[in-house]
């Protein structure tokens, strides 16, 4: 793993440190039999059940097709449930069945002993600071990003 100095600029600091997070807490999950994007639609439909399977998608990034593949497969796995909106039959709602959520449940132990591992050597100030800095850069990006759009 390539790791950047601290005289390197932030930003290809910050990229390399994202691409061995995302490395490391995907060789994780894979231990445990799943991917992050699966662990992003267990969380997100976990946290807002009933998402129509559009606006699911929109909040995890996925594309339609793709977020119907990963829907399809963890219906098969009986993690998931499609119901038809009774007001409006074109709109598809995700919810997680009780299998579903006691997946969520496992893969969210492992998500937080992942975190807990990142930041085990960060004290309650430290990663404070953290919270607080990433906020800031996040707010950063889409301050910049609007810019760019007008």
């Amino acid at each position: 793993m390539y790791r950047a100095g601290p005289d390197d600029p932030l930003t290809k600091r910050m990229a390399l440190l994202g691409k061995a997070i995302r490395e490391a807490f995907s060789d994780l999950l894979a231990e445990h039999g799943c991917t992050i994007p699966t662990l992003a639609v267990l969380a997100e439909a976990h946290r807002t059940p009933g998402l129509s399977q559009v606006q699911l998608a929109a909040r995890v990034g996925i594309e339609g097709p793709t977020i119907a593949r990963h829907l399809d497969r963890l219906s098969n796995e009986g993690l998931v449930e499609r119901r038809r909106d009774p007001s409006d039959r074109r709109i598809v709602r995700v919810v997680l069945t009780p299998r579903g959520e006691q997946r969520w449940a496992e893969l969210k132990g492992v998500r937080a002993q992942f975190d807990q591992r990142l930041t085990a050597g960060l004290d309650a100030g430290q990663r404070a600071a953290l919270d607080i800095a990433i906020d800031r850069i996040h707010n950063a990006l889409e301050d910049a990003h609007d810019l760019i759009d007008h």
